[in-house]
């Protein structure tokens, strides 16, 4: 990088060379689970409201949920993850369901 110091006009030269491996950020998974409370419509409502899932995917990832007892529901950076959950448990609680989410490292 070069600048002109401009009270004496000299060309001042920098440069800077510096060796480093910026790995790709870490994601992860957020999992919604299955309970025996919360009602399936609700579920559908958060994953198209939080989520962004269309209706469709959304109703099949309720589904999944349901039969499997947990499903991915996206992936995300870790601040990203850490918001969705926080907001889906916050929803959940504010229309008093148990719905239950949680965080895994993706492969």
């Amino acid at each position: 990088m070069s600048m002109i110091d401009s009270k004496s006009d000299t060309k001042i030269t920098t440069s800077s060379h510096s060796l480093m491996s910026l790995d790709e950020p870490k994601r992860y998974y957020v999992f919604m689970h299955n309970d025996d409370k919360t009602p399936f419509d609700f579920v559908i409502e958060v994953l198209v409201e939080l989520y962004r899932h269309d209706e469709q995917t959304a109703a099949d990832l309720a589904n999944k949920i349901h039969i499997e007892q947990r499903a991915i529901v996206g992936m995300y950076n870790l601040e990203i993850a850490e918001q969705k959950v926080e907001d889906t448990v916050r929803v959940s609680r504010a229309n008093n369901y148990p719905l239950a989410v949680t965080l895994e490292l993706a492969d």
